[in-house]
């Protein structure tokens, strides 16, 4: 079965960008046919592998089947603010059903940034997308004192009853942290091509990938087709 994988949450900044690039990367590691695909037409930079939808205009069902139909693979990067227009696009185009019949399904991965406002968008995306899809929350590194607000939240229990994987994310080291501040690209467009960073930008951001693959590992199930996965859990 074929993985639609859509990252999503509506708070700015809050890591879709770079943990769809790291799922590309994931995915191209493990020789997977897959589309990377941005919501944001400011993403489509040279180093950047993939294709522009329009969510908000002139985005017609036909490309998702196309892509779907092409690759083993999906994934959307929905930008801020556009968590709604997937989820109306969803329900009008009843694409579960429609995922059925293309035998795929789809896996929503939302990024926690370990905050109050995350926690409250995450409730709203359940409550969007119910048992719709595959729930993933990749938690980005926190403290003791940020983890208590997730622990017992409204959030926390949401995807817990749809039965969501939860992962926790690599720790940004503070040479990761100085690499990208040295260099003319975030963090998400240094993911794009590490080998065209300075090089001791490369070898950081290359250690957080390969932190990354481990961690995404233990969400194979719902990243990786039927079939490809128990290969990849060898891999």
């Amino acid at each position: 079965m074929k993985k639609l994988i859509v990252i999503v949450n509506d708070l700015e900044r809050s890591g879709k960008s770079a943990l769809a690039r790291a799922i590309s990367r994931h995915l191209k590691e493990l020789d997977l046919r897959h589309l990377l695909v941005t919501s944001n037409e400011m993403d489509m930079t040279e180093t950047f592998d993939g294709e522009f939808w329009d969510l908000e205009d002139q985005f017609d069902v036909s490309q998702l089947i196309s892509a779907v139909d092409r690759h083993e693979a999906v994934i959307v990067d929905v930008h801020t603010g556009a968590a709604r227009n997937w989820g109306e696009f969803c329900d009008q185009e009843e694409l579960e059903a429609l995922l059925a019949e293309l035998d795929a399904e789809m896996t929503l991965v939302i990024p926690n940034n370990q905050s109050e406002r995350c926690n409250e968008e995450i409730t709203d995306i359940t409550e969007i997308f119910a048992d719709q899809a595959n729930y993933i929350v990749a938690h980005l590194p926190g403290d003791e004192r940020t983890e208590i607000k997730w622990k017992g939240s409204p959030a926390e229990k949401a995807v817990r009853y749809l039965g969501a994987s939860q992962i926790n994310l690599p720790i940004f080291s503070d040479d990761l942290k100085t690499a990208i501040d040295n260099t003319d690209v975030d963090f998400a467009e240094a993911l794009n091509n590490p080998s065209e960073l300075p090089r001791f930008a490369e070898v950081q951001v290359t250690q957080w990938q390969e932190s990354m693959f481990d961690v995404l590992t233990m969400a194979q199930d719902y990243l990786i087709p039927e079939g490809i996965a128990s290969v990849a859990l060898d891999y």
